[in-house]
Formats: C-alpha cells, sequence, structure tokens
C-alpha cells in the first residue's frame, strides 16, 4: 500500500469514502514544506516557544490576547 503526503491539506467538508486527493480527514502538527529544507514533502511543525516569563494582564490573572499592535516590556 502506498501512503502519500497530503498535500493540499485538511478537508472535513465529506465523508471519508468520497475525500478529496491529496486531503486528509484529520491532522495535528504537520506542515507541506518541511522546517530544515523548505522542500514540499510533509514535514513536523516547529515547536512554540514561550515569547515572554510577564504576566500580560491588568487583573493579576492570566487571560488570551485577542489582539497586538506592539508590545513594549519594562523591567
Amino acid at each position: 500500500m502506498k501512503l502519500l503526503f497530503p498535500f493540499k491539506g485538511f478537508h472535513k467538508g465529506t465523508a471519508a469514502t468520497t475525500q478529496p486527493p491529496n486531503t486528509t480527514p484529520d491532522s495535528q502538527n504537520v506542515r507541506v514544506f518541511d522546517s530544515l529544507d523548505n522542500r514540499g514533502r510533509g514535514g513536523q511543525r516547529p515547536g512554540v516557544d514561550k515569547w515572554s516569563t510577564v504576566l500580560v494582564s491588568d487583573s493579576g490573572t492570566p487571560s488570551p490576547v485577542v489582539e497586538t499592535v506592539q508590545v513594549t516590556v519594562v523591567s
């Protein structure tokens, strides 16, 4: 059985039996172009690093950042 990487990405609009070619009904942490050579062969998405240890909130409890225009951290 030959398995190909789903280069056309994620598609959840149809039943599994009518899945469009080169798509997948489920994927996690993958992308078409790999991080090392930027070649279209399928690769793992790079990890996410914490960008700050400073709490970004006025209330003292963590809140999701919805929109950021500019952030300046002064210590």
